[in-house]
């Protein structure tokens, strides 16, 4: 492998005030031997990082960050540039020392600074990690470094996913043996590196590993409790299997979504969308994980009873748990609790007795996301297989989305885009109405009645509004002929 190091960091690196020895070390070293693109500077120094990491930030003119006076850790950011630089790690007293006590062999390994802009790099590696990173491997420095930090637990899978390596049968004996230990992390490392795998599109794989060494117990035990959950005859897994299928079928989704809907839509997640595609495995994984708590038997059936329901409030504990980003939490927590009304609307849609106000509820809940939430649905429908299930279950809900999205841009976007046919300054002045929950559901019995054609302007806009509260009773205060005005 070759160590080609991209003009402008060169240029950076020759330009700043680095004492001799200082030495590129760790990730940047990994991705520079496999081609990868930088994303941050390592630098390594025997000490006196962080008034090296003051002195670059100066000269830079970028914000210097101190992440760890103790171990002399600190960082520069200037614009999208981001420079680590640390002290020999835990007293070492030479580079090889320090690089034994990183995490695995792919990311402890260095080159002096000098020797690399004078095209003259020898790569220190003193744990063999080129012979890693040639056979695709992730293999922990030893199991103390494991021990020292429990969080290169689920690092040792994020790596894997990300590269698309294989993590080797004894790290993952060891990760195993100290996998009660990831409990003692700070949630947000943790869910950092969840983030970063369910943003490669090798999640589902790695969620299947981490079952096996027993991670997925340790930060998914909600989803356990479905294991040996019998469905009813629509399915062919148990709900924990069907949860992992579903999150696999998911990533098959966004890979080619036109290969289920028959063809791309815009609002359908790109690839650069790395966050709105984590959001949606999330909720493919966590979306029958309410099913547990409702089992009931109806005969010798099961039901699961507002499961979606349940499913959220579930998923949202876990996300408090893990400290994931609150209106990330609410938006996969959304999707679990609507994940089943594209199927209630299929029965109708197929007898082709669907409802405006039946689309027009629930595109009233999802907004803008019904893509997001039909693709969830899809997901969920390719992991069901079993003796009850239509074959032509897909294709009918891949036509359901698409005369959904016919009903959102031709009747629903028209209306919300245009002005409101009247307002509460109405309903105060022409029904001497006072303000409160009244004022919200008639606007919304408006708009809906405006949505499915029923009413065009404003008259009849006020006429409707005098029929609803005559209909509850209330003394409407107006008339058609003062409405005209």
């Amino acid at each position: 492998m070759k160590l080609d190091l991209p003009s402008p960091t060169r240029d950076l690196l020759a330009r700043l005030p680095l004492p001799s020895p200082t030495y590129l070390a760790g990730g940047t070293i990994r991705d520079l031997l496999l081609g990868r693109r930088v994303r941050d500077i390592d630098l390594t120094v025997p000490r006196g990082a962080i008034s090296l990491a003051q002195e670059v930030a100066q000269k830079l003119n970028g914000v210097f960050v101190l992440l760890d006076e103790t171990e002399g850790v600190a960082r520069v950011v200037k614009g999208g540039l981001v420079l680590d630089f640390s002290d020999f790690r835990e007293g070492s007293q030479s580079i090889e020392e320090d690089l034994r006590r990183r995490d695995f062999t792919i990311n402890a390994m260095a080159c002096e600074v000098r020797s690399l802009l004078a095209s003259r790099a020898l790569i220190i590696d003193p744990t063999s990690g080129l012979a890693d990173l040639a056979r695709r491997t992730i293999r922990a420095t030893s199991k103390e470094a494991l021990k020292r930090d429990p969080l290169r637990l689920l690092r040792a899978h994020r790596l894997a996913a990300e590269l698309s390596f294989r993590i080797e049968p004894k790290t993952l004996e060891a990760i195993s043996c100290l996998r009660k230990t990831l409990r003692q992390v700070a949630a947000e490392r943790v869910i950092y590196e969840l983030n970063l795998i369910f943003e490669t599109p090798r999640a589902a794989r790695t969620v299947t590993e981490l079952r096996k060494d027993g991670l997925f117990e340790v930060i998914f035990p909600e989803l356990l409790d479905g294991a040996g959950i019998e469905q009813p005859p629509f399915h062919h897994l148990d709900v924990l299997e069907h949860s992992l299928e579903s999150l696999n079928m998911m990533e098959a989704v966004l890979k080619a979504p036109e290969k289920y809907f028959g063809r791309l839509h815009p609002a359908f997640p790109s690839g650069a969308e790395s966050d709105r595609q984590r959001l949606l495995k999330l909720a493919a994984l966590f979306h029958d994980v309410g099913k547990p708590k409702t089992l009931a038997y109806k005969g010798h059936r099961p039901t699961f009873y507002n499961h979606d329901r349940v499913g959220a409030e579930l998923f949202f504990l876990w996300a408090k748990r893990w400290r994931m980003n609150l209106k990330e939490a609410e938006t996969v927590a959304h999707l679990i609790r609507l994940h089943m009304r594209p199927f209630y609307l299929l029965r109708d849609f197929k007898a082709q007795s669907l409802t405006g106000r039946a689309q027009r509820r629930l595109l009233k809940e999802t907004g803008k996301s019904y893509p997001d939430l039909f693709l969830v649905a899809m997901a969920d429908s390719l992991a069901s297989a079993g003796p009850a299930k239509p074959k032509d279950a897909e294709q009918t809900l891949a036509a359901l989305f698409w005369e959904l999205d016919r009903f959102y841009h031709q009747q629903v976007e028209p209306v919300i885009r245009a002005p409101r046919l009247i307002t509460g300054d109405d309903l105060i002045v022409e029904f001497g109405l006072t303000p409160g929950p009244i004022f919200r559901r008639l606007l919304e019995a408006v708009e809906e009645a405006a949505i499915l054609g029923e009413i065009k302007d404003r008259h009849e806009a006020l006429s409707l509004v005098a029929q609803i509260l005559r209909q509850e009773g209330l003394n409407a205060g107006w008339s058609k002929e003062a409405g005209r005005t």
